[in-house]
């Protein structure tokens, strides 16, 4: 599958932005919150188990089933993270061309990431960074 066939972004809005939205609608998103039904749409997308998009966003698996079975959305700082995994994801898929060949990555210990898997560290916004920064290495053909 290529990235054109999944916008991870408009899973995450229920079709209200896109990858190529502004940052205002993804900040208006933000701030009213993404639903946990989209989040774990996005994880079945990812092929992801429930658990590791819950500890990819910062919460819990319990937290995003209860949000999803009561239909709420999650406060800001989750959606945030919910955003910048689909983001996230969106650049990973690009670059890996497939989502198995980017979970691949994702799941296999790395030299950039003290021999841990570069899905450990997705939970915090400096480990995001790093994952961005080593996969824009790779396409522009720096070591990393």
């Amino acid at each position: 599958m290529s990235i054109f066939e999944h916008d991870f972004m408009r899973i995450l809005s229920d079709g209200k932005i896109t990858t190529k939205s502004n940052a205002i609608d993804e900040i208006d998103l933000a701030t009213n919150g993404v639903k946990a039904a989209a989040i774990l749409i996005l994880a079945k997308q990812l092929q992801w188990a429930t658990s590791d998009i819950a500890r990819a966003i910062g919460t819990t698996s319990r937290a995003l089933q209860s949000h999803s079975h009561n239909n709420k959305t999650f406060n800001m700082k989750i959606s945030e993270n919910a955003l910048e995994v689909a983001r996230l994801s969106n650049i990973g898929i690009a670059y890996f061309g497939n989502i198995k060949r980017w979970n691949e990555w994702l799941n296999k210990p790395h030299i950039q990431f003290d021999q841990k898997q570069p899905k450990s560290v997705m939970h915090t916004i400096r480990g995001r960074e790093l994952i961005k920064r080593i996969i824009l290495g790779l396409e522009y053909g720096f070591a990393a």
